[in-house]
C-alpha cells in the first residue's frame, strides 16, 4: 500500500502546528471563504470506543469519536492495521499521540469498512500527489468519498458519494498569532469580517474561518503552494461542534455553481 507521507508543512500550517492531524494536503489557497448554507450546533456525548453521528443530510455524513481509549480498545484498533500504518504509529513519540494515532486510523476503517461491508483490514487506501487519501480502485463502492481531522482527543470522518468532500476539527484554544494568520491566509472578505470582530468573538471567529479554509483544501486537495481559485457560490458548508470546545466545518461541492480550478 502506497505510504501517506506528508508535504513539509508550509508556513499556515506551521502557524497552527500540533493542533490536528490533516487528511494529506493542508493549507489553504487563494480566493474568497465560501458561505454556511446551514449549521448544525448540537454537542455530541462522545464515548470511547463508540462511533457517534453528528451530521447527516443529503448523502453527506459526519462521524465523530474519541481518540482516548482504554487499552482492550486499542488492541481491537490496532488488528485492522496495516504494516505501514503500524511503523507510522512506532514512529510517534509521545505514548499518548500513539495511542491516539492507533485509535484514529482504526476507527477510519470500521467506518469505512461498514460502508463497504468488508473487513477494516481489508480497506486499501491509495494518495493524491499531496497526500490526499482515497479508496483503492479495487475497493467495492469506489465512488465513495471520505476526509479525516483529528484535534486533540477528538477525530471525525465524513463520508459523501460521488462527489469529493473535506473536514476539519479544531480544537478552540488560544492562537497569539492568529491576527497574523489571518491576514496571511484569509481572503480579503473574510479577512475584513473578521476583524470586524468584537473582542469576546475573535477567538471564535478565527477557527469558523480556518476551519472553512482547512476543509475546501482537503476537498480539493492542494496545498497552499498550489494555484487555487474559487468562488462563494463554489461550495455547501456545514458547521457542527463534535464535543463542546471544538469546533468543526465540513463542505461539498456545490454543484448548481461549480467553478472550482486548479492548476
Amino acid at each position: 500500500m502506497t505510504s501517506d507521507r506528508r508535504p513539509e508543512p508550509d508556513f499556515c500550517q506551521a502557524s497552527v502546528a500540533g493542533r490536528g492531524d490533516r487528511d494529506g494536503a493542508s493549507g489553504v489557497g487563494r480566493g474568497t471563504a465560501s458561505r454556511s448554507l446551514s449549521s448544525f450546533d448540537e454537542t455530541v456525548e462522545l464515548r470511547p470506543g463508540m462511533i457517534a453521528p453528528v451530521l447527516e443530510n443529503d448523502g453527506l455524513e459526519v462521524l465523530a469519536f474519541a481518540l482516548d481509549a482504554e487499552p482492550d480498545i486499542i488492541r481491537v484498533m490496532d488488528i485492522g492495521l496495516n504494516d505501514e500504518e503500524r511503523r507510522r504509529a512506532e514512529r510517534v513519540r509521545l505514548e499518548r499521540d500513539r495511542r491516539r494515532f492507533v485509535v484514529g486510523r482504526g476507527q477510519l476503517r470500521r467506518v469505512l469498512a461498514s460502508k463497504l461491508g468488508i473487513s477494516p483490514s481489508d480497506i486499501e487506501l491509495e494518495y493524491g500527489p499531496l497526500g490526499k487519501p482515497y479508496l483503492s480502485h479495487r475497493m467495492p463502492a469506489r465512488d465513495l468519498r471520505f476526509s479525516f481531522s483529528r484535534s486533540g482527543d477528538v477525530a471525525v470522518v465524513a463520508l459523501s458519494t460521488r462527489q469529493e468532500v473535506g473536514v476539519d476539527i479544531e480544537a478552540v484554544l488560544p492562537v497569539p498569532e492568529a491576527d497574523d494568520i489571518a491576514a496571511l491566509c484569509f481572503s480579503a472578505s473574510e479577512g475584513a469580517s473578521y476583524a470586524a470582530l468584537g473582542a469576546e468573538d475573535r477567538l471564535e471567529g478565527f477557527f469558523r474561518r480556518w476551519t472553512q479554509l482547512e476543509a475546501i483544501s482537503k476537498a480539493l486537495g492542494c496545498g497552499l503552494g498550489q494555484s487555487m481559485s474559487w468562488n462563494e457560490r463554489d461550495w455547501v458548508v456545514r458547521r457542527f461542534i463534535p464535543r463542546s470546545g471544538y469546533i468543526g466545518c465540513v463542505v461539498i461541492p456545490n454543484w448548481q455553481s461549480r467553478d472550482v480550478t486548479t492548476h
